[in-house]
């Protein structure tokens, strides 16, 4: 079955399958029913309109109940354009689908801000919204008595910058724009773009930290789903003739939504094949129309239950990720280990990082009490003290996450208190987790590509087309990885997803995908947790890497002896207050050490002597 998947994957991926399905339909057309014509059109638009909900809920995450309302958006903008205006076809689809794309990054400023069953509730108040103005706005949607005399290749009114399309000829420019549609997604997918948004769906947390901004990748995603989603609109009004507000209530989204689920979300394949299925599907099982909704119901459940990858993962290979040009084309270019210190990124030799009488309270409890510390390039800190002590509080101030309710941070000089995460990772502070958080069906050269998100200038047209610059780029990093992986021993590993392997590995690509950011410094939350002897030694030999490399590393870890011989000096906080900063030798003397930290362990080592 693997190896039946395998090559019908590699032949739905291969350029020439594409090319030769695209002339076939094309020529094919002509000695097809017109009816059948017309469910080719429905399904290509189909696939065009679930191709939106794919980028969307599919790549960054974001649930949408209401996803009719662009949909109706670029149908009654381009249907009033073109029989009110007299707007060419040509130009009035175009503008239906910037005006959907502005009402999808409009949406996304409120959405960002909600998550879960509350996103869905906003996003099902926008298509409720929408749909009750397209019924009460008379005098320019028609209200409940539609919208008819709409140019349409159906009615034989159609016309394309003065040429007559009828419906064979209507479809053919439809299958060309889908074509170019999927083409541009892959592309997307297959970027930085599309890595940032499965990055922000796994976790915007993580993503910030390495310098993807959650915020702006969002209102990049409601923007192309919405202008994917009134591009189809357009399409979808100028082959019915008729625009009425029942086609854009409710379950419009709901059978989009389905579609895209069924498909796969995530697989471009799986969004062409299901939404194919469910347009012929109703029209050729027109005796079930009633019942067409509690079809979907226990499809998309059976879906779920049987086959939560969707119908692309029983046919398919996962998708990847890596434009395999730029994979192609960064073999000819030779790992250089050089490219990862400090200095290889432009700006210098750094400086240091400076924490100054931080107090960070929440409510009444009072998490950190006027810490500070000085982290200094090409040396190891140690932050270290009993749990709940303040230690990932300290690193999530110092990262961005909270805003200190007292005191100053600054890194080289520049004061970056209070940025955004995404801003302290670009100004190249860095950092790693307790628990890795990656993305699970990513690969690890995947994931370790992700860290070179804000070093990949190339915009987002570039990417979409897949221009010679942005391959070149994508390539350069991956060269970039080679060193990565070599240096982290995960080369062997590469090309496996990061959910087939075990902790210790996923670790070991976390820090990876750090160091592709670039850091001068970073900040290493227990990353010896649950780690193995050998393992362990295995990190201390990367961290003492980094250090040759010049980076300032703040290390938080509870293993000792881990620390003893890696550690330059240490900082232990109790209660939020720093209780010791100096060398790791006269900190086991320390009596205040000895009391609120060292003496636990001392007495648990005690117990096991004795048990």
């Amino acid at each position: 079955m693997s190896r039946l998947r395998s090559a019908l994957s590699r032949t739905v991926a291969h350029p020439a399958f594409h090319l030769a399905l695209v002339l076939a339909l094309l020529l094919g057309c002509r000695w097809l029913s017109a009816g059948t014509v017309q469910i080719l059109t429905f399904a290509l638009i189909a696939i065009i309109f679930s191709q939106s909900i794919n980028l969307l809920t599919g790549l960054a995450g974001q649930i949408s109940l209401g996803h009719a309302g662009f949909f109706g958006i670029g149908a009654y903008c381009s249907g009033i354009l073109a029989k009110t205006h007299g707007v060419d076809v040509a130009l009035s689809v175009p503008l239906a689908a910037l005006l959907a794309a502005a009402a999808g990054w409009l949406l996304s400023f409120p959405a960002g801000r909600v998550r879960d069953v509350y996103l869905a509730m906003m996003t099902l108040g926008f298509g409720m919204i929408f749909y009750e103005i397209v019924r009460e706005w008379n005098d320019v949607t028609g209200g409940t008595m539609g919208f008819p005399g709409v140019p349409s290749a159906a009615l034989h009114t159609l016309s394309i910058l003065g040429v007559r399309i009828d419906a064979a000829a209507y479809f053919q420019v439809v299958l060309l724009v889908a074509a170019l549609v999927l083409v541009l997604v892959r592309n997307l997918t297959q970027s930085r773009i599309g890595r940032a948004f499965f990055a922000i769906h796994v976790s915007e947390v993580a993503a910030g930290s390495i310098g993807i901004p959650a915020g702006a990748t969002k209102q990049l995603a409601y923007t192309l789903s919405g202008a994917l989603a009134g591009l189809a609109g357009g399409l979808y009004a100028h082959l019915v003739g008729y625009l009425g507000p029942e086609s854009f209530a409710l379950p419009r989204s709901i059978e989009v939504l389905v579609i895209a689920i069924v498909g796969g979300l995530g697989s471009i394949a799986g969004q062409v094949l299901s939404a194919t299925v469910f347009t012929f599907l109703p029209e050729r099982l027109q005796v079930f129309s009633e019942y067409q909704f509690i079809a979907y119901g226990v499809i998309l459940t059976f879906s779920l239950v049987v086959l939560p990858r969707g119908i692309a993962g029983l046919l398919l290979d996962p998708p990847r990720f890596i434009k395999p040009r730029a994979l192609r084309r960064a073999v000819a270019l030779r790992p250089d280990p050089a490219v990862l210190r400090p200095e290889a990124a432009g700006g210098g030799d750094g400086g240091s990082l400076e924490v100054a009488s931080v107090t960070m309270r929440f409510g009444g409890l009072v998490a950190l009490d006027d810490v500070s510390l000085r982290v200094e390039p090409g040396r190891i800190t140690a932050l270290v003290g009993p749990n709940g002590s303040g230690k990932s509080t300290l690193v999530n101030v110092v990262s961005g996450l909270y805003r200190p309710s007292a005191g100053r941070i600054t890194f080289e000089g520049r004061d970056i208190t209070g940025l955004p995460d995404h801003r302290i990772a670009a100004a190249r502070v860095v950092r790693t987790f307790q628990d890795p958080r990656l993305v699970p069906h990513f690969t690890v050269r995947e994931n370790l590509l992700l860290g070179a998100h804000r070093l990949l200038r190339h915009t987002g047209a570039a990417a979409a087309l897949a221009l010679p610059s942005a391959l070149e780029e994508e390539a350069q990093q991956l060269a970039a990885i080679e060193a990565v992986l070599a240096l982290t021993n995960l080369t062997v590993v590469a090309d496996r997803t990061i959910s087939t392997l075990p902790y210790g590995t996923r670790r070991m690509a976390e820090v990876g995908r750090a160091l592709l950011a670039r850091p001068r410094a970073i900040l290493l939350d227990e990353p010896a947790a649950g780690l193995s002897e050998a393992e362990m030694e295995r990190l201390a030999q990367v961290i003492r890497d980094m250090k040759a490399m010049g980076l300032a590393i703040l290390l938080i870890d509870h293993h000792m002896d881990f620390l003893a011989d890696l550690v330059d000096d240490v900082v232990v906080l109790d209660s939020g207050r720093v209780i010791y900063r100096g060398g790791i030798a006269e900190m086991r003397r320390d009596p205040a050490v000895i009391a609120a930290y060292l003496g636990d362990e001392a007495a648990t080592a005690s117990e096991h002597a004795h048990a």
